[in-house]
């Protein structure tokens, strides 16, 4: 029987069973005069074999519980990763459309963009404030409906009016 260099715990409490069954048997009154010596420790051999695949058994079990476990909970993390990471994605995507439509908005000379807000969710463009005429509401909608990415605009832009 090979001894491992490192013995696990279960190893341990197997091989003090085994010493205990062995030395209960060497002590045992039952029928000791019909057992030799050899054939007390050949039976404790046995015995002790026995518990060994026993516990070889439970830690076949243990580890394919534990492999089963843990290949569930990598899936689990890999879905969650790629639903974080469409998440992120599409935050990042639509802050860089607030951005250009934005800064397209600034170049324009019709336009002043501190009178609009620009809100962006999945593409969709929300376009709010005032514009000086119905021209420059309908070039800000132009404006933003020409940025990559913007799939649609909701222009709630108004016109100011005259004081």
């Amino acid at each position: 029987m090979k001894i491992p260099k490192n013995p696990s715990p279960q190893a341990m409490r197997a091989l003090a069973a085994a010493i205990i069954a062995l030395s209960m048997a060497a002590c045992s009154k039952e029928a000791d005069d019909a057992r030799t010596p050899g054939k007390k420790l050949d039976d404790g051999i046995a015995k002790m074999e026995q518990q060994s695949e026993a516990m070889k058994a439970e830690v076949k079990q243990g580890a394919a519980d534990a492999a089963s476990a843990s290949s569930t909970a990598m899936q689990d993390a890999k879905q969650a990763t790629l639903e974080m990471r469409e998440q992120v994605g599409a935050d990042l995507s639509d802050a860089g459309i607030v951005t250009t439509v934005k800064a397209k908005l600034a170049a324009e000379t019709l336009l002043t963009v501190s009178d609009i807000n620009v809100d962006s969710t999945q593409g969709r463009v929300v376009l709010r404030g005032t514009a000086a005429d119905q021209v420059a509401v309908a070039r800000a909608r132009a404006v933003a409906l020409g940025v990559k990415g913007v799939v649609d605009v909701d222009n709630q832009l108004t016109v100011k009016t005259k004081s």
